[in-house]
């Protein structure tokens, strides 16, 4: 019973741990409103990860002028 119990326990654990490594996007800067671009528009924001890598962070501008975390491509 102790086996079954185990191999439960171990297969839960393999279940989880693929999220717990999934791929999270670096260096995303604290944006805040924009007034002077268009709606649905794209703004590109180039920015420096904590280990010297740079990205480049795409973000739509919504109603609001608020930018809203699109994607992320590391540049070097």
């Amino acid at each position: 019973m102790n086996k079954i119990f185990a191999s439960v326990a171990i297969v839960s654990a393999l279940a989880a741990a693929p999220a717990a490594f999934a791929i999270q996007p670096s260096a995303i800067p604290d944006t805040g409103k924009v007034t002077k671009a268009p709606v649905g528009s794209t703004v590109t924001i180039e920015t420096t990860g904590k280990f010297g890598n740079r990205y480049d962070n795409y973000f739509r501008v919504g109603e609001d002028g608020e930018l809203k975390f699109v994607d992320q491509y590391r540049t070097n």
